[in-house]
């Protein structure tokens, strides 16, 4: 008996031994990666003011085909209440490999403004990519390919209120992300869309420090640069935020 319950126990025991690095490396390689972010700033002098920035990255990577969707905001609320910031935007993107270095890729886009120029905007884009660097510290893509863009202005627009435009448009974009160290790492990312009505630069930019596992401070920049604005708009925008971000 006891010499029975011995070799039972010892099977038992190889099987967890057996099984947990399997189960540890299908955690590993869990295709689902994401994360969110929130930061906000108060202040009260002779007026007041509230500003709130969210975030939110969800993507999918299985075999050859790679998912993701992004949602980012900003919004401020101010005393006077005809000026401020009121901006939200969506993407939805799919990237297919073609190699380890190759890919093709497919983007929407699609953006919503109170006060800017262009009340609502919506980029479609597809192209060939390539991935220059990638050594696990560093990553380095870039891409290029035709598009399709229409753009809406604000109904208070001096020049042309409402006007609607549709347009064929080139997009071009480099993305690279670096890790300095286990705890901190930075990154950035320039896209172009090129119109005859508008071209579009988008710059971003950020640096993200871990604070405790899945928790991290984050300092981003962004700067949009139009080449037609409204008459009383300036060609460019610059968004800086801090946040507490979290991965999942």
């Amino acid at each position: 008996m006891l010499r029975s319950n011995l070799i039972k126990n010892a099977g038992v025991l190889s099987a967890l031994v057996i099984c947990s690095p399997v189960m540890a490396e299908e955690e590993e390689l869990s295709p689902w990666e994401g994360s969110a972010k929130l930061g906000f700033i108060f202040s009260k002098t002779t007026t007041r003011s509230l500003s709130v920035n969210t975030g939110a990255t969800v993507s999918y990577d299985v075999d050859d085909w790679k998912h993701s969707a992004e949602f980012s905001s900003y919004y401020t609320d101010t005393e006077d209440n005809e000026d401020g910031t009121n901006k939200y935007k969506m993407s939805y993107g799919v990237e297919y490999s073609l190699t380890d270095r190759q890919f093709l890729y497919l983007t929407n886009h699609y953006e919503h403004d109170r006060f800017a120029t262009y009340r609502h905007q919506l980029t479609i884009a597809t192209g060939f990519g390539a991935t220059l660097i990638d050594n696990g510290k560093t990553s380095l893509s870039v891409g290029a390919g035709p598009g399709y863009r229409f753009s809406q202005r604000q109904d208070f627009d001096p020049d042309f209120p409402k006007q609607q435009q549709d347009e064929v448009i080139a997009n071009a974009f480099i993305d690279l992300s670096s890790s300095l160290t286990e705890s901190l790492e930075y990154g950035g990312k320039i896209n172009t869309d090129y119109g005859e009505a508008n071209t579009s630069t988008n710059v971003k930019a950020y640096i993200k420090n871990q604070l405790i596992e899945d928790v991290s401070l984050l300092v981003d920049v962004e700067y949009i640069y139009n080449t037609v604005v409204a008459s009383d708009q300036t060609n460019d925008e610059i968004y800086s935020t801090i946040s507490l971000n979290y991965d999942f």
